[in-house]
């Protein structure tokens, strides 16, 4: 009787451990290293002057039938008198030519024209073009110019060039790369590494 007594005492022991470590882990564990730098929000919900909040949006913008991009969001807000949304942590996917080649942007905030003015994504701006990567601190997409203008810390990167700049103009139709202020490129036929 002594050791079945004994048992359920060590069971009853364990089990009251594991939920007492449960409850404390889930409270005091430390965050994981992406969520140790907080990130201010943009100015959406109650504390901006949108007319429409939302969240886990996603927005498509085309012409004759063909998608031109799609903009993904967690949250976003609607500003109906300026045709503004304004997003957090956006995700675009940019339909590039007759061959409708992808262009994946993801950036912290962005905000989208809904009069065809275009798109601009800012801090920490990251997109990918087949084998092409790019990052900045600004994107600005002018869909009537056809161009997209990359500003602040400029690299574009692929297995055989990198390019560090301040701005570079990207013409989505002939699909040229236009380098301006401060200039730094290496041209390898071997692939390239991004310095840190």
């Amino acid at each position: 009787m002594g050791r079945i007594s004994s048992v359920c005492v060590l069971l009853a022991v364990l089990f009251a451990g594991i939920v007492f470590g449960t409850l404390l882990g889930s409270k005091f564990a430390p965050r994981p290293p992406m969520a140790s730098g907080l990130v201010d929000p943009p100015p959406l919900g109650s504390g901006s002057d949108s007319d429409v909040s939302a969240e886990g949006i996603e927005l498509v913008q085309g012409t004759g039938g063909d998608i031109e991009w799609v903009l993904r969001a967690g949250n976003a807000d609607y500003d109906q008198e300026n045709g503004i949304v304004k997003a957090d942590k956006p995700r675009v996917t940019y339909y590039l030519g007759r061959d409708r080649k992808k262009v994946i942007v993801k950036a912290v905030y962005g905000e989208v024209n809904q009069q065809g003015n275009g798109l601009k994504l800012w801090d920490h701006v990251v997109g990918h073009y087949e084998d092409m990567r790019l990052q900045a601190d600004k994107l600005n997409f002018k869909p009537k110019e056809n161009f997209i203008f990359l500003e602040g810390n400029v690299k574009v990167q692929s297995p055989s060039i990198y390019i560090s700049s301040q701005r570079v103009k990207v013409d989505l139709k002939t699909r040229e790369i236009m380098i301006e202020d401060g200039v730094e490129a290496l041209i390898a036929p071997d692939t390239v590494a991004m310095p840190q």
